[in-house]
Parts: C-alpha cells; structure tokens; sequence
C-alpha cells in the first residue's frame, strides 16, 4: 500500500517522536510512505538516515494553491492509496486537493476542541470527504463523536498515541545540584505551555498546603513560563526560594527524568504528551481529573485530583513525598503500564489494521 503522510513539527525531536517513531515502524511493516510537511533538519536527518522518503513542502497560507497542486501531483505520481493527515493546518488544503482523487482520507484529533456548530469545522475534520477520525484517547473519541450526525458517526476510531520507554534510556538524568537543590531534596517537575488550561498557578498553589519535614522543590518548564504573571504565585508561597522557573528548555525529558514525581495541574487534556514521557522514564503522576490523561494512569502509578484544587494536589504531592516505597514502586508501575497498555507498537498495529480495512472496503 501506499501512504502519503503529512506532518507539522515545529518544535524539537522529542515532542514529536511518537509521531515520527509510528511513521518508522509503519515503514518497516511494509507500507510504502512519503512524508510531507514542515519539520526540522533533525527529522528531516531522522527520514533520511531511515530510508524514509520525505520533502518539506508545506501550506503557507489557510488555502494554498501550490500546495494543493503538489498534493495532487503526488497523489497521482506515487499512486497513492491513503492521504494520512497529521496535522489540521493542512487537512483543510488536502481536503480540497482529493475531491476528485481516488485516494481514502483520514486524519488525527487529539483535543476536545471540535464542535458541530462551528462552521470552519467543515472545511476540515467534519468535511464529508474526511472518511476517518482517530482520536487519541476515548475522551476525544466521545466528544468528537458526538460532533457528528449519526449516519457519519461510524467515521470516529480510537488508537492510543503510544510510546516506549527504551527511546529515553540513553537520556540523562538532569542534575539540579546544577541549579543550586540539595541533592537529597525532592523535587516536583511539571511541564507545560503557561496557559489558562494548564493551570500552572494551582501547581504553585498547591505547595501552600504540603505537609512534610522534607525539602521539596517545584520545577516549572515550557513556553512562556519566566518573565509572566506566575511569580506572583511564586512570591505568594511558603517555599517561594524552593520555586524555579526554568522556561522553555530543550532538554525537557531530562528534567523530568531527574525529578522524583510528575505533576500535570490542566482543566483539560487530549491525551498528556509529558505525562507519556514522565511514566516512560519510571516516574510517579498526580494530574486532576481533565479528560483524557486521566486513563493513562490507574491507582498503581499515580494519584487523580479534582480540577481547580490546589488543596488536594499539595496534599498529593505530600503523600509521595512523605512515602519514599510507594513514590519508588509507583514510578515503576508507570513505566510498566506504558510497556504494556499504551506501547508504540500498538499504535502501529492498530494503524495497520485501518489501513488495511480502508484497502479492503
């Protein structure tokens, strides 16, 4: 079979690496792929190094005529079967660009962020030549379910986005005696674009409300997250000098595989990209209850908050902290649980078997 795949990373390897992983495996399950898109020279090394046929050619405008016409030049030059849509920003130019194709159409969503009332929405992921939906997490497969007119409901699949563990062995566990942390202190990571979803400001809050003799430090890390309204929160807590904020960093998984429990505080999540990687590298998850996220722990590997409960998570925090066994044993838990439920391998399975029923339909 032959799939044309199309991808927007813009960002670093590692925030793309279950997308760009998948793309590999699939390749050596036989399927004939062609990448196309906007990504980095380090992807792009990756595609090259892999055998992976690819170009950067990418929409630069919402509807882009050259880009169209080199989706369709490549539809009919490699004789393409399926047209795999990775990312939304081109989904509405390759909607356009296979209305008189003969080639299936599917695409990913992995938010709760589509809704039928909104009339762009047909222009892309509710557009009647969109044949299937994967949804990364029954979460998303419910609500985008539920975006859609019965007769089209059969169009919503569910595969998990997986992961594997062995991608971060080699990674390096950070030293935040670097940055001036007793050794034997214990720190809280969290990781995240400082946004109202991300509630960063409850993560701060929680540590008015610990309760352990223990040094503990909160580690925050993403975009937007120094020179922002969140030292205000800093300044407003108990162990406001046990407080960093280390802003967007490019070395993310090392910091949380340094850290001693991860910590995701959002009013929502598709899925959870840092909480993979936290379980991935064998640490301890607290998250409130935001969706998605919620099912890639279960009572082995982690603890689940209300929303909008600083209270409940800093007494979280505490009971990790204060249990050296459990906090251990629970970072253990989630890395199992990614090996066994939520693996890559899976991922590419079940996107085999679509495949393969789409070809045979």
């Amino acid at each position: 079979m032959n799939v044309l795949i199309t991808i927007n990373c813009k960002g670093p390897f590692s925030v793309y690496q279950a997308q760009i992983e998948m793309i590999f495996l699939l390749k050596n399950k036989g399927v004939s792929i062609k990448v196309i898109g906007f990504y980095s020279d380090q992807i792009k090394q990756f595609f090259d190094n892999k055998g992976i046929d690819n170009a950067l050619v990418y929409p630069k405008s919402r509807i882009d005529n050259s880009y169209i016409k080199e989706v369709k030049n490549t539809i009919r030059e490699c004789k393409i079967d399926i047209l795999h849509v990775l990312d939304g920003k081109s989904l509405r130019n390759c909607v356009v660009a296979v209305k008189k194709e003969q080639v299936r159409l599917i695409t990913y969503f992995g938010s709760a962020s589509l809704y039928w009332h909104d009339l762009s929405s047909y222009l892309t992921y509710l557009n009647p030549r969109v044949e299937k939906i994967i949804c990364n997490s029954s979460y998303v497969y419910q609500h985008v379910k539920k975006q859609l007119f019965k007769k089209n409901k059969h169009k919503v699949i569910k595969i998990y986005k997986g992961y594997n563990p062995d991608w971060f062995k080699n990674i390096i566990p950070f030293d935040y005696t670097s940055i001036g942390i007793p050794k034997n202190s214990i720190v809280v990571a969290f990781a995240g674009t400082n946004t109202k979803n991300k509630r960063i400001s409850d993560f701060i809050k929680s540590s008015q409300y610990l309760s352990t003799e223990k040094e503990v430090h909160y580690i925050i890390f993403g975009k937007d997250t120094i020179d922002t309204g969140l030292e205000k929160y800093k300044k407003e807590s108990p162990i406001k000098n046990n407080i960093h904020l280390l802003g967007l960093r490019p070395d993310a998984v090392s910091l949380i595989k340094g850290s001693n429990l991860y910590v995701q505080t959002s009013l929502s999540e598709g899925f959870g990209r840092a909480i993979s990687e936290a379980m991935s590298v064998g640490k301890p998850i607290i998250m409130t209850d935001a969706g998605g996220c919620t099912e890639l722990i279960d009572e082995s590997c982690g603890i689940i908050t209300p929303t909008k409960n600083p209270e409940a998570v800093g007494k979280a925090i505490s009971s990790l902290v204060n249990n050296d066994k459990l906090r251990l044993q629970m970072g253990i838990n989630a890395q199992k649980r990614i090996e066994k439920v939520y693996h890559i391998h899976d991922t590419v399975e079940d996107t085999m078997e679509l495949y393969k029923q789409l070809l045979e339909q």
